[in-house]
């Protein structure tokens, strides 16, 4: 099924692009003085999390379980694969947290945690596409 595969790839391609641009936005909301900037700053970060980031995130995932499923596949590749993408999944997760803490408090600076996030998230986006080309056939 040539279009679950494309399905997968335009779900990864949102859902990486948007890990790679959350850190960025969740930064730039701690930096201004102006109380109406912050709410609206706030707004603006979490439906780019919740209505882009989240859903592609999940079609990613379920697309790509039912493209293993499908082709029932169960390697060591696979499994080093999916280890990655569970800690792609948990930046996702870390990014969703740092919009609270930013929509709670933000004066309070996040941006440590932001560059962590933005330095591991292009690494494991390089190790999954590694690891797939690598792919056995």
């Amino acid at each position: 099924m040539p279009l679950l595969k494309l399905l997968h790839f335009a779900a990864l391609l949102c859902w990486c692009g948007s890990l790679l641009y959350l850190p960025a936005l969740i930064s730039a909301g701690t930096r201004s003085g102006d109380r109406l900037f912050y709410r609206d700053h706030a707004h603006l970060t979490r439906l780019v999390f919740t209505l882009i980031s989240t859903p592609a995130a999940l079609l990613a995932i379920g697309s790509g379980t039912a493209l293993f499923l499908r082709d029932g596949t169960l390697a060591g590749w696979l499994i080093m694969k999916l280890t990655v993408v569970t800690a792609m999944a948990l930046c996702h997760a870390l990014c969703g947290v740092l919009v609270l803490r930013v929509e709670r408090a933000p004066e309070r600076s996040v941006t440590r945690q932001c560059l962590a996030i933005g330095v591991l998230v292009p690494l494991l986006i390089v190790i999954t596409l590694w690891l797939v080309l690598a792919k056995p056939f």
